[in-house]
């Protein structure tokens, strides 16, 4: 029995599991916890399974932040912020009238560097209790994130770049910079959160301990978001209603149930029972989402399914010490790269449904129109692998192996977390006939955890980063090197240096104009591809799935967007009276 034939038994067994599971929580016909009596019974209702329990909506005090199992994601469908990200990274004002502009007047650039940005909110907005939004929600959210008494991670935010908040009215926001911040229009939720100060601020100023173990942050959550939190059964699921008082017009889905499922075959076999409707927050694997939509479509069903590239997968190049020495040289790197067919890795990992990484920038993001024709492309080409090589004196011994000028033999190590093994097993052998000696490493799960010792990979290292402006910016900037000074956290982990490169780095932290931006973007692409500090390879693939009849879906392909960006939009057909 072949591994898909395997696949597909398996998953007809985990159908009949499901078969004999004990039913889910029931939305339609029922009133959710919190319901108030005589408001007319959901019409419309939808399960979605997510991959674990989120700790907090907002604020996951103590641990990760903004990222927490389900924060991200969830946390869009029942709170706002000022503005947000579309899934083709456009950005839209959401709880702002408009984003600042200088065209406007709302973004002033001082000739020193400093800035001042306004922000004004929409009238009529309401938290969830009804009581009306003020400006004084996001002064006492960003003090929150700026107290460093409280046990809240800063990732996401804009601590250490805004200086001062003026709340000018019960509607104006005036925001002074101490430097110049591209992205000081666009404060997304995880950004800038407004948190409401009847409910939260008599116990910050009289108790600020005890504002981590607040209610209000899990089961008494009240957001400004489309979706007011219903119930929240620890260890089993989330009601959210639709929120009649919504500024931009109540939901068309009434009721969405959310299942914590940190089991994938679980979620696998709920989806094709029918208990589940679809999944977000990454539930699923790739293959597994694959076999799901194989089956569905078997079925003769037609589902919703979105891949969204979130990562990119690369291989950087060791350039503190390097052994061998001549990873330096960048013939040898454009040698390795010419040296794997990318699309058949690309086919055996994700089906083929991600397209080679020439750069970090995906093909469908905005960006792509301005460097496409300024990368410099590496296609599957031994022979110039081998001729590149022989440039620097490695040129292939009586056996085939390649071997140094003085007769040694190249020895090369690709290193790779447990999580990234099949990438390094795929991609090892595509350097072996070429005759290079590759060793691969996997790194024990306690070293994985050890910042130090990850970044003393000896030549290549298989690796990912998170689709975002700030980690595209940081990985391969030089100040952001790992050291003993900065605890070995720097983003730069193979330490690449390049002054010039440093410099337009340095310059689009600080560049706010459209066409300048445009161009730093395309020097910098044209000269991280000329000059190979990594191994291109693709972009990580994740799939949200839904049932056929699911609408309006529409992904978080861009990182500053969760999935339910747009949930109120989201639809299914009525259900039968």
């Amino acid at each position: 029995m072949d591994t898909r034939s395997a696949a597909v038994v398996l998953l007809a067994l985990m159908v009949a599991v499901a078969g004999c599971m004990p039913a889910g929580p029931a939305v339609v016909g029922e009133r959710p916890a919190g319901e108030q009596p005589g408001r007319s019974v959901p019409t419309k209702s939808l399960t979605i399974a997510v991959a674990g329990e989120p700790t907090h909506f907002l604020f996951d005090f103590g641990s990760t932040g903004f990222g927490s199992v389900g924060t991200a994601d969830l946390a869009q469908a029942v709170h706002r912020g000022l503005a947000s990200y579309d899934d083709r990274g456009i950005l839209h004002p959401v709880l702002a009238t408009e984003v600042p502009s200088r065209e406007r007047g709302t973004w002033i650039v001082r000739p020193d560097g400093t800035m001042q940005t306004t922000y004004r909110l929409r009238p009529h907005v309401t938290w969830h209790d009804g009581t009306p939004l003020t400006a004084r929600a996001f002064a006492l959210g960003w003090e929150l994130v700026n107290d460093r008494e409280l046990p809240i991670s800063a990732t996401g935010s804009v601590r250490g770049l805004l200086d001062h908040l003026e709340v000018r009215d019960d509607h104006t926001l005036v925001l002074e910079w101490g430097r110049t911040y591209p992205f000081a229009h666009a404060l997304t939720l995880s950004a800038f959160p407004a948190v409401p100060p009847h409910l939260v601020e008599a116990t910050y100023r009289a108790e600020p301990t005890r504002v981590p173990d607040l209610a209000y942050w899990t089961r008494e959550f009240v957001g400004l978001g489309p979706y007011q939190l219903g119930a929240w059964e620890p260890g089993s699921h989330i009601v959210l209603r639709a929120y009649d008082g919504y500024f931009a017009g109540r939901a068309r889905i009434d009721t969405i149930d959310v299942r914590f499922m940190p089991h994938q075959p679980t979620i696998v076999a709920n989806l094709l029972a029918g208990t589940v409707d679809g999944v977000i927050n990454r539930a699923l694997e790739f293959e597994q989402a694959m076999l799901v939509k194989e089956e569905w479509e078997r079925a003769g069903r037609r589902p919703l399914v979105i891949n969204q590239p979130t990562h990119w997968r690369m291989i950087p190049f060791q350039f503190r010490d390097p052994r061998p020495r001549e990873v330096l040289d960048v013939r040898v790197r454009r040698a390795l790269v010419h040296a794997i067919d990318r699309q058949a890795v690309i086919d055996a990992i994700l089906a083929g449904q991600s397209p080679i990484a020439h750069t970090f920038i995906t093909p469908d993001d905005p960006r792509w129109e301005w460097v496409q024709d300024v990368v410099a492309r590496y296609d599957y080409d031994p022979r110039r692998s081998l001729a590149l090589l022989a440039e620097v004196g490695w040129r292939p011994g009586p056996d085939g192996s390649i071997m140094h000028a003085n007769g040694e033999r190249v020895e090369l190590v690709l290193e790779t977390s447990p999580a990234l093994q099949r990438t390094a097993t795929i991609t090892a052998p595509y350097f072996r006939s070429l005759g290079l000696a590759i060793e691969e490493h996997v790194l024990s799960p306690a070293d994985a955890r050890d910042a130090r010792r990850v970044v003393q990979f000896p030549a290549i290292q298989v690796s990912n980063i998170p689709l975002s402006w700030e980690h595209n910016l940081a990985r391969l900037h030089g100040p952001r090197c790992p050291s003993e000074a900065n605890r070995w956290t720097g983003f730069n982990s193979g330490c690449y240096q390049n002054p010039q490169h440093d410099a337009i780095i340095d310059a689009l932290y600080g560049e706010i104009d459209p066409a300048r931006q445009r161009q730093l973007w395309r020097d910098m692409v044209r000269l991280q591809s000329e000059d190979v500090p990594v191994v291109p390879m693709f972009f990580l693939v994740v799939a949200t799935i839904f049932r056929e009849g699911v609408t309006g879906v529409k992904g978080d392909t861009n990182p500053r967007s969760g999935a339910t960006w747009n949930v109120e939009q989201w639809d299914v057909p009525a259900a039968r009276s």
